[in-house]
């Protein structure tokens, strides 16, 4: 067995070089004849070593050891090896020739798999592209100072580009209602997980001492200093989506003023531009029309929300279920009182958290791999009990719920969790892609993942665990044996080991609800759901830098990423026709795609049942190990 983590496999394409594990021929000890088991054979298993969760040497004891009894003394009674455990639930179980073998091949992965997050330049997405980092260092001659000359991979989130590709994409209000922030946040001084440039109402002005005494005090009273920030604008109107973390109400009932009046300029700023614009806002939906794409039966509609906060300036939507917001106030936090902030409406939208999340893969993995008890007749309500399609459609629902009153009631809408950076996340770039359709496009969705997951602050690195282990030391070091007794020690932790409560799928489950959607309209997407599935291996493979760390400072400040890695968008954006190009490029583009008004390139806002009950299983992603329908089984029995 090779653990190899080289920065060249013969590629040519940038980030092009894959880090493997790489299981090589062996010959079977020549005590072994040929009846032996295990024969003699040769397996080539390609497994990218950040990819890991936990390694363990194993003994495979003769309970373990297919075809081992007393009528072939010949054959082993127990074999040493590994066992691998994968961050997307696959198990590998290696046998190695010796004892040795098993100790050098642990040792390896446990160095290269978990260098730990103090060593994350050992990740693959760093050495493959060391040596040109260090080829492309200078020195000047006067100061002897040593610096890198390599070019910074593109950025696809420009942010003073894109909001005024925002403002501008549909002809500017006349008064444009909200502001670029370059100064207040450049040093990452007022929120460190938030980005270096931020946008809130053109009423409030960075250069005034004022305004920004107002815009820290707002801070101070959000969870992690995240005040209400712009994350969409229409250009034309009020319509517009803000993000932000919850309020320190507490068990006291605490109130900003600040807080509260940073939220009347969102409501008097997008009421002006409202007032101000060219073109009539659109015509409210009629009963039926409400009745269609809200799912709401024509008795009751006159009491839904839909109809009776149409009035409303400022929708809140807290994306927890209110039982959780409300436990939040004995830590000190809370959601909004709606009687301090007048003209706002609050709902709760019920989205699980992080451990809901977490829970609910591991479910669906056990299921989808065969590692549950669930048999194959009650295979559709097995997949419905793990909860994880469940998850799917509440996110989307929210998703759908944040569309619906930005493009109908052209109203800003306030999103927040939490902290604002998991939930939040999801729901606002999902609205987007359904509000916006240059966020269908190659270019625009790799604008829309830096912006909403990257620049405001998914934490990557503690969701994903990048180059820790799970459970055991550096990732599994104790002795497991697998003799059907359950027996043996367990592995010993250490100080390396990630906050495993911490660790939860919530990029991959974002990815799920955007399969979902292309998956449903595929004429308005540039990208196919294979580019999706692409995109899904390299949250953990590490072989590009963009997924890498937990906010925008510290990609940028610190582990300097758009130098020293190679970038995932670059991959994913090659040209099919290029000889040097993947494989596979030409299945990301969708031959397909619609850029026209009434498709592609229009607002994608669908009925609710229609999305909602159209959410299935995303076989190619979870249960890729599966059976296929399309397998043709024949000629397996003769007759």
């Amino acid at each position: 067995m090779h653990v190899m983590n080289s920065a060249n496999n013969g590629a040519t394409a940038p980030g092009a070089e894959r880090p493997t594990l790489l299981q090589h021929p062996f010959t079977a000890p020549q005590s072994w004849n040929a009846s032996c088991w295990p024969p003699a054979f040769a397996t080539v298993m390609e497994v990218p070593l950040a990819s890991m969760e936990k390694v363990e040497k194993t003994v495979y004891t003769a309970a373990a050891v297919q075809g081992a009894s007393p009528h072939h003394p010949g054959r082993p009674t127990s074999l040493m090896g590994l066992q691998v455990w994968a961050k997307e639930g696959r198990v590998w179980r290696i046998t190695t020739p010796s004892y040795a073998d098993t100790l050098r091949a642990h040792q390896a992965l446990l160095t290269y798999a978990f260098p730990g997050r103090r060593n994350l330049g050992y990740l693959f997405a760093f050495e493959s592209k060391r040596a040109a980092v260090v080829n492309s260092v200078v020195t000047d001659p006067a100061t002897g100072q040593k610096t890198v000359s390599l070019a910074l991979t593109r950025r696809r989130f420009d942010a003073l580009v894109e909001f005024q590709r925002q403002f501008n994409s549909r002809g500017a209000s006349p008064v444009q209602p909200w502001k670029i922030w370059t100064q207040i946040n450049s040093q990452y001084q007022l929120c460190m997980s938030y980005p270096n440039v931020l946008v809130g109402p053109a009423s409030l002005d960075e250069h005034n001492p004022d305004a920004v005494r107002l815009l820290q005090a707002c801070a101070g009273f959000r969870s992690e200093q995240r005040l209400p920030a712009l994350a969409w604008g229409s250009g034309i109107d009020g319509a517009s989506i803000w993000r932000c973390s919850q309020p320190k109400i507490g068990l006291q009932g605490n109130r900003s003023s600040a807080d509260e009046l940073v939220l009347k300029h969102i409501m008097e700023a997008a009421k002006s531009a409202n007032a101000l614009r060219e073109q009539p806002l659109p015509v409210r939906m009629d009963a039926h029309l409400l009745q269609v794409f809200t799912g709401a039966s024509g008795q009751d509609l006159a009491n839904t929300h839909w109809v009776k906060e149409s009035n409303c300036a400022l929708k809140i939507l807290d994306l927890r279920p209110r039982s959780a917001a409300m436990a939040n106030r004995t830590g000190g936090y809370g959601y909004e009182n709606t009687s301090n902030y007048p003209g706002t409406t609050l709902q709760f939208c019920n989205i699980g958290n992080i451990h809901a999340v977490r829970d609910a893969y591991q479910k669906l993995t056990a299921l989808c791999l065969n590692m549950s008890n669930a048999s194959d007749i009650n295979w559709g309500s097995a997949l419905e009990d793990t909860k994880w399609l469940s998850h799917i459609r509440i996110i989307l629902a929210a998703a759908w719920e944040t569309a619906f009153w930005v493009q109908v009631h052209r109203m800003p809408v306030l999103l927040h969790c939490s902290h604002g950076w998991d939930r939040t996340s999801q729901v606002s770039a999902l609205a987007q892609l359904m509000l916006d359709p240059y966020y269908r496009t190659l270019e625009g969705f790799a604008c829309l993942m830096e912006k909403d997951f990257m620049s405001l602050g998914h934490p990557f690195h503690t969701r994903c665990a990048h180059g820790e282990g799970k459970g055991g030391a550096e990732g599994g070091g104790g002795v497991h044996h697998q003799d059907g007794s359950g027996k043996g020690p367990a592995a010993v932790g250490n100080s390396s080991a990630p906050d495993e409560g911490q660790i939860s799928p919530v990029f991959l489950q974002f990815l799920d609800c955007v399969w979902q959607i292309v998956q449903q309209f595929p004429e308005c997407f540039e990208f196919t759901t294979t580019y999706i599935l692409e995109l899904s291996d390299h949250i953990y493979s590490c072989r590009f830098g963009n997924m890498l760390c937990d906010t925008e400072r510290e990609r940028e400040l610190v582990a300097g990423i758009r130098q020293r890695t190679y970038s995932v968008w670059d991959h994913l954006e090659q040209d099919p026709n290029d000889p040097n190009s993947d494989p596979e490029a030409k299945l990301w583009r969708n031959p397909h795609y619609d850029p026209s008004p009434t498709a592609g390139g229009g607002v994608l806002l669908m009925p609710m049942s229609t999305l909602l009950r159209n959410v299935t299983l995303w076989r190619e992603r979870h249960a890729r190990s599966g059976p296929k329908a399309t397998k043709r089984w024949r000629n397996t029995f003769t007759s």
